[in-house]
C-alpha cells in the first residue's frame, strides 16, 4: 500500500501543473443553500464556506453569530479574505502573497473524494500557526487535496487574529453579560466545528468521526480546544503538532489591563458605550497599527476566562479535565528557528530550570560536549516542544484515551547537502499535507522540485500515519513501521529521521524529566512517573 502511494506521489510531482482546474463545477446543499464547487484532479473542493456572519459593525468583538443563508448558487471555486494581519512577514511573503484581507473572513474550505451524503467518511479540521497574529486557511501549503485522497474530508477554517480576534476590554462584559469575551479567536474555531457538525455529512463527512489538527498557535488551539467545556463533542480525535504545552495564557485581569492600554491609544477612555463605540469606529488599518504599538499585544493569544478556557491547559491535563479523546502530539529537531524572533535568551530558559548552567549542561552533554549555541537551542527544543508534548500525552492516557507522541527530523536530500541543521519549526507541514502547494513558492518550490523517491516515501508514510490516526485513533497501518502508545511509565516517541522510523521508548529521558521537574514546580503539574 505504501509503496503504491510513493509511486503515485512520485507521479503527480512531475506532472504539471500540479492542480490543474477541471471545468465542471460540483454542485452541493449545505444549511445556508446551494453551493458550486469545484474539482481539483479527482477531488471535489468548495472554498470560502461562510460558517458564522461577518463579525463587522456591531459584531465586532462579539461572540461569532449565525451564518448566514443565500438564495440561489453561491460559487465556492476561490477562496475568501484572510482575517486582518500585520503585512511583511517573511512567513506571509512566501506563503500566502497578495491575498486579500477583510474582517468578513470567517469562512472554511472542505475537499472531498465523495461528496454525498452516504459516504460518512472521517474528518479532518485544520487550524493554522501564525502566533495568533497572522496566518490564513488560504495558505497553498494546506491544500488538503492529497490527504483527501487518503480517504478523509479536509477542512481548513479562518478565525479572527491579534487585537481583533483575542480582545478583553471591561465595557464587552457589560454590553452582552450573558456571552463569553475576549477569545474571539477560539470562538471562531468553535463555531467551524459546530457548523462541521451541522453540515458535514452533505460532503461525505463523518460528523461524529472529527478530528482536530493544527501547528504551533493552531497546535495550541487544539490543546486549549482539548480543555474547553464549550468544544466538548464536537471532535473525536485530536493532533497537536508542535503546540507547545506548557505556554501560560493571559489571566483576565492581564488581558483587560491590556486591552484598555489599547483603548487609550484610541482616544477611548472609560468601560462604557462610548468607549465601545470608538473602538468599534476604527478602522481595520488602525487596529493592525495599534497593535504593534502595544506590547501585550505583539503576544497576544487565547486567555484564561473561566467559561472557553477555564484553566491553565496543561493543569488542566494533568488532572484529566480534557477531553477524553485519542490524542496525538510531536515536535520537530529544530524549533529553535523561532528563537530569534521569540528574543529567547539561555538565561530565559535555564530561570524556570533553577539549576546552575553546569549542572543542566552536565545533562545535555551525556553523548558529548555542545558548544554554547547548540546546548542553548537542544535546550529551547526540549522546553518549549519536545517536554511538553510528551507530558501532554501522557495526561491524555491518564485520562483514559490513547496517546501518541512523534519527534519529526527528517530531512529532504536536498536540505541534507544544503547543511540544514535540523527540520524548522512547522517543516512537517509539507509532509503531513504533501507537497504541491509548495511547488511554485519562490523559495520552497526548488526543494518540491529536487524530492527524491526516499522523500516522496516520506511524505505518504507521514500521511498514511495522519490519516489513519483520524480514521480509527491508531495511527498504525499496513506496510508502516509500529508506532506504539506513550503512557507514564512507558514514555514512547516514534522518530522519523534520516536513519529510518522507529519507536523509542524513553527518548531523551533525561533532559525531558528535567524539563518536567521544573514545570512542575512552576506550574503545579505533578511530574510524570
Amino acid at each position: 500500500m505504501l509503496r503504491i502511494a510513493v509511486a503515485a506521489a512520485i507521479a503527480l510531482f512531475a506532472a504539471s501543473p500540479v492542480s490543474a482546474m477541471q471545468p465542471d463545477v460540483v454542485p452541493l446543499t449545505v444549511a445556508q443553500g446551494l453551493l458550486a464547487g469545484t474539482h481539483e484532479e479527482d477531488i471535489a473542493v468548495f472554498k470560502n464556506i461562510p460558517f458564522a456572519a461577518p463579525p463587522v459593525g456591531p459584531l465586532r468583538w462579539r461572540a461569532p453569530q449565525p451564518a448566514p443563508s443565500w438564495t440561489g448558487v453561491r460559487a465556492a471555486d476561490r477562496f475568501g479574505p484572510a482575517c486582518p494581519q500585520a503585512k511583511g512577514s517573511l512567513f506571509r511573503r512566501l506563503l500566502m502573497p497578495q491575498t486579500e484581507q477583510s474582517e468578513d473572513c470567517l469562512s472554511l474550505n472542505v475537499w472531498t473524494s465523495r461528496p454525498d451524503a452516504g459516504a460518512k467518511l472521517p474528518v479532518m479540521v485544520f487550524i493554522y500557526g501564525g502566533s495568533f497574529v497572522t496566518g490564513s486557511a488560504s495558505f497553498p501549503l494546506y491544500d488538503g487535496t492529497d490527504l483527501a485522497k487518503h480517504g478523509v474530508v479536509v477542512v481548513t477554517l479562518n478565525y479572527r487574529l491579534g487585537a481583533l480576534g483575542f480582545f478583553d476590554h471591561p465595557a464587552l462584559a457589560a454590553e452582552s453579560p450573558q456571552e463569553p469575551t475576549g477569545n474571539y479567536g477560539l470562538m471562531d474555531q468553535i463555531a467551524a466545528l459546530e457548523w462541521v457538525k451541522r453540515n458535514i455529512a452533505a460532503f461525505g463527512g463523518d460528523a461524529s468521526n472529527v478530528t482536530i489538527f493544527g501547528e504551533s498557535a493552531g497546535g495550541m488551539s487544539v490543546n486549549d480546544l482539548m480543555v474547553s467545556p464549550r468544544a466538548r463533542g464536537l471532535f473525536a480525535k485530536a493532533i497537536s503538532e508542535s503546540g507547545l504545552g506548557f505556554n501560560l495564557p493571559s489571566s483576565t485581569g492581564t488581558a483587560q489591563a491590556a486591552a484598555k492600554s489599547f483603548a487609550e491609544l484610541s482616544g477611548a477612555r472609560g468601560d462604557d458605550a462610548a468607549a465601545l463605540a470608538r473602538l468599534r469606529s476604527l478602522s481595520t488599518s488602525e487596529i493592525i497599527k495599534q497593535q504593534a504599538q502595544v506590547a501585550a499585544f505583539r503576544t497576544i493569544g487565547p486567555i484564561i476566562d473561566g467559561m472557553i478556557l477555564p484553566e491553565i491547559p496543561s493543569i488542566a491535563f494533568a488532572k484529566g479535565q480534557i477531553a477524553k479523546v485519542p490524542y496525538m502530539a510531536g515536535s520537530n529537531s529544530n524549533e529553535a528557528t523561532l528563537m530569534d524572533a521569540l528574543g529567547t535568551s539561555k538565561d530565559d530558559l535555564l530561570r524556570p530550570l533553577g539549576d546552575p548552567e553546569d549542572a543542566v549542561r552536565k545533562v545535555y552533554e551525556e553523548y558529548g560536549p555542545l558548544a554554547d549555541d547548540a546546548f542553548t537551542r537542544r535546550l529551547f527544543d526540549d522546553a518549549w516542544f519536545a517536554a511538553p508534548a510528551q507530558a501532554l500525552a501522557q495526561f491524555a492516557t491518564g485520562a483514559g484515551a490513547p496517546a501518541y507522541v512523534y519527534q519529526f527530523a527528517y530531512l529532504t536530500e536536498q536540505q541534507r547537502k544544503d547543511g540544514a541543521d535540523g527540520v524548522m519549526h512547522g517543516g512537517e507541514l509539507a509532509y503531513v499535507f504533501g507537497l504541491r502547494g509548495l511547488l511554485n513558492d519562490p523559495f520552497y518550490g526548488s526543494y518540491v522540485k529536487a524530492a527524491t523517491a526516499n522523500d516522496l516515501s516520506v511524505v505518504a508514510r507521514v500521511q498514511a500515519y495522519w490519516t489513519n490516526f483520524a480514521k480509527s485513533g491508531n495511527p498504525n497501518g499496513d506496510g508502516l513501521p509500529q508506532w506504539d502508545a506513550t503512557a507514564p511509565a512507558s514514555p514512547k516517541t516514534l522518530v522519523i529521521d534520516n536513519d529510518g522510523t522507529k519507536t523509542v521508548a524513553g527518548f531523551r529521558k533525561a533532559q525531558l524529566s528535567l524539563i518536567d521537574a521544573a514545570w512542575s514546580k512552576y506550574t503545579r503539574l505533578p511530574a510524570p512517573n
